[in-house]
């Protein structure tokens, strides 16, 4: 019995861990500018066009929204994204997509689903 236990145990952490696919840091250096942004799957009056993050090898990012700027702090674990902003709260999204010219987020705001696709400049 406690081998079956053990057995089970093991294979449904595999799996929890199998799920989660680590992001390239390298990929995610760099300037990338908003391109779309949906809410709950549909196109919303957010404009993504406003949005844009540089992320550096040091771990330190500059994210500005419709002209207002924020800096701080990023980590990557597994495929999560954690940002803390200078004197402000650590938040994190998932990224979803990493290539060589997209990075796309998937965000949770007020119990809101959100992506938001951002393109390399």
């Amino acid at each position: 019995m406690n081998k079956s236990l053990f057995l089970l145990s093991a294979i449904l952490l595999a799996g929890i861990f199998a799920c989660q696919h680590p992001v390239d840091k390298a990929l995610l250096n760099g300037s990338w500018k908003g391109a779309q942004w949906l809410v709950e799957g549909q196109p919303g009056d957010i404009d993504a066009t406003v949005a844009a993050f540089t992320f550096r090898p040091d771990g330190t990012y500059d994210y500005v929204y419709n002209g207002t700027p924020e800096s701080g702090t990023y980590q990557l674990q597994n495929d999560q994204l954690f940002t803390t902003p200078s004197g402000g709260v650590k938040m994190m999204v998932k990224v979803q997509k990493l290539t060589q010219d997209s990075l796309v987020f998937n965000m949770n705001r007020g119990g809101q689903s959100e992506t938001l696709t951002l393109l390399r400049q």
